[in-house]
């Protein structure tokens, strides 16, 4: 007959997978702050820059929205009246 594979003590596996978790996150943050130390930070001033340039843009992008939808509400209100 096969000897049956022996296992280890619950206590002893649970012990186990803690180190494994602990170590598992503990290189994560050690990869994390080496890969954050990698990072070319933007200076103040392209940090303003690159805001304004995002507020611009928004503003710009919602202009033409209104006017689209303007558009198509007085292309729908035309369309309903003459069909209508």
């Amino acid at each position: 007959m096969a000897k049956a594979k022996r296992k280890p003590s619950s206590a002893a596996t649970r012990t186990e997978r803690a180190q494994q978790a602990n170590s598992a996150w503990s290189r994560f943050f050690k990869e994390t702050k080496m890969e954050m130390k990698k990072v070319i930070w933007p200076t103040k001033s392209q940090m303003i820059n690159y805001t304004i340039t995002t507020i611009v843009s928004v503003i710009l992008v919602s202009f033409l929205i209104v006017a689209v939808d303007f558009v198509f509400a007085g292309l729908s209100k035309l369309l309903v009246t003459t069909v209508g």
